[in-house]
């Protein structure tokens, strides 16, 4: 199986322009590192002859880096992250010398936002005062960039849509600590959204809705024509499900966490786990429903394909429970269909893709201009 890249141009390419190292050359060995709340995932890739393959990849919790039980959402400092970054680069047999570094959405600030002004207005100064109203820390802690977005329906000209994106600085320092620690080149660091929307876009999607299903929070991503338009998240995730299951079983939280990563419907309390995990993200995707049905309705036609992806969108019956509640057919993302691997890994790494989206996104980056 051989598949050669295929990859959204986003965009968003040169935000944070100013964060990202000067490089000459693409490298041929890249790995994108996402550092979640309860895991730190890597993925590597490696260029040759023009075809991006899959090297190698590892997942490890961070649970225990802080003394709490696997699956744990978790806020590790630095030496701590340090630590788990050298673990799963080792475990992994990571090699690469230069690495992309996802920012989680929880230390920076996506909206977007109006701006009623003429079309030939220069819009930039206001932005900048708006954006103060959505980025709830002083401006400045933050590096902030925008993009105007095109015209979206039967919208008049004087309403002008704009993207925001804001990255703490502290959060782009420890990043590159991070890197420097494990002595490996840094490429230009970016918010996991876009990561994420690079490994599940395809050349094909007119739009596109990604719901992504963390330990701690649920989001979702809308995005037309390669261009984020919409975003939405609600503080809810797969820690909630297993601490659910934890009471309802009567379990420990760790014992309660495998059994849902390796649930079935054989399991004696399946119906108790498959109860626990649809009442936690109950509310969520009927959050996601309406802003979807909303999105819709504004740009005057539907949104041709929704993925699922993050760690909790691998539960067994996940799929089939998303499919009823937002009335729709939804996918499992599949980032590795980007890059080619061995006949014999392609159930196993359909089985886990999702949980590795954001990681693998952030690899690809890198070879955009190149393939």
């Amino acid at each position: 199986m051989v598949l050669l890249v295929q990859s959204i141009r986003m965009d968003l390419k040169s935000f944070f322009s100013n964060l990202a190292p000067k490089r000459t050359t693409t490298p041929k060995h890249v790995v994108g590192i996402d550092f979640g709340s309860s895991s730190v995932k890597v993925v590597e890739l490696l260029q040759e002859d023009d075809v991006l393959k899959l090297k190698t990849y590892g997942e490890l919790q961070l649970g225990p880096y802080s003394k709490q039980d696997l699956g744990s959402v978790t806020r590790l400092e630095v030496p701590q992250k340090i630590e788990a970054l050298v673990d799963v680069l080792r475990e992994s047999k990571v090699d690469a010398s230069s690495g992309v570094m996802t920012l989680q959405l929880s230390t920076s600030f996506v909206t977007v936002f109006s701006v009623n002004a003429k079309k030939d207005e220069d819009i930039g100064p206001r932005v900048r005062v708006e954006a103060r109203k959505y980025i709830p820390v002083p401006m400045a802690d933050v590096t902030l960039d925008w993009s105007e977005l095109p015209s979206l329906g039967e919208e008049t000209t004087s309403v002008r849509e704009v993207l925001i994106a804001a990255v703490q600085n502290d959060a782009h320092a420890d990043a590159q600590n991070l890197l420097k620690a494990v002595k490996m080149g840094s490429q230009p660091t970016e918010i996991e959204i876009f990561s994420t929307l690079r490994a599940v876009s395809t050349a094909e999607d007119s739009s596109l809705a990604v719901i992504d299903l963390g330990a701690q929070t649920s989001k979702l991503y809308i995005s037309n024509g390669g261009v984020v338009r919409k975003i939405h998240r609600v503080f809810v995730g797969g820690s909630q499900a297993t601490d659910r299951i934890a009471k309802s079983l009567n379990i420990s939280f760790e014992e309660a966490e495998n059994r849902k990563r390796n649930y079935t419907d054989a399991d004696e309390h399946a119906a108790e786990i498959k109860k626990a995990v649809a009442s936690t993200f109950e509310r969520p995707l009927q959050e996601f429903k309406r802003v979807l049905n909303q999105y819709e309705l504004r740009s005057g036609g539907p949104v041709s394909r929704i993925v699922i992806t993050g760690g909790s969108s691998s539960f067994a019956d996940m799929q089939t429970y998303i499919n009823y509640t937002l009335d729709r057919t939804v996918e499992r993302a599949n980032p590795f269909d980007k890059v080619a691997y061995p006949a014999f890994m392609e159930d196993m790494l359909e089985d886990i893709a999702p949980t590795f989206s954001a990681a693998l996104g952030a690899a690809l980056r890198p070879f955009e201009e190149t393939v």
